[in-house]
């Protein structure tokens, strides 16, 4: 099932006890499962944790369940990627969507300029959902500004979400409006 333009998504890091509809409208971030729901913005910018690599330990173990398939959180400049082998590990799970969440958006001034000016700024988050497109799975948007949203656009990606107002304790992504 693909997202429709004007869906939304709730970021969470476990799928338990949900719903068939809730699941699919359901950012999956299973790195940060047992944090308070409230940070779970904050702490997915934060150093913390391998979040592609709790997504893949997750799929390896089966934790997925049944039901419809959530679209799946992705830092999507580590530098430790390797996009064939994560896009067959989705497929063979059944998951199809697949966001640019966590996103280096959030990282600016000083900072962004120095991880941008060795290959991983926001630019490479657009690459890279490109490339999990050409592997076969379903790229979702996420944006924290006007001009990232448009750039996300003019790639061809859609839909494309708002994230959440950093320290706002949403977790709700919407259709991004300028």
């Amino acid at each position: 099932m693909s997202l429709e333009p004007a869906a939304s998504l709730t970021l969470r890091a476990t799928l338990a006890g949900l719903a068939p509809a809730e699941r699919e409208r359901t950012l999956f971030l299973p790195a940060l499962a047992g944090a308070p729901e409230a940070l779970l913005d904050l702490l997915a910018l934060l150093p913390v944790c391998d979040v592609n690599g709790a997504l893949t330990a997750c799929l390896e173990a089966g934790a997925l369940g049944d039901g419809p398939a959530p679209v799946a959180a992705l830092f999507c400049v580590d530098p430790f990627l390797r996009v064939p082998d994560l896009a067959e590990a989705l497929l063979a799970a059944g998951l199809r969507r697949v966001a640019n969440y966590p996103s280096i958006q959030a990282v600016d001034g000083e900072t962004g300029r120095t991880i941008a000016a060795v290959g991983y700024g926001p630019a490479e988050e657009i690459a890279t959902l490109l490339r999990l497109r050409a592997a076969g799975l379903d790229p979702v948007g996420c944006a924290a500004s006007a001009a990232f949203a448009e750039a996300l656009a003019a790639a061809g990606i859609a839909p494309v979400l708002a994230i959440p107002d950093l320290g706002s304790g949403s977790r709700s992504f919407v259709p991004f409006t300028r």
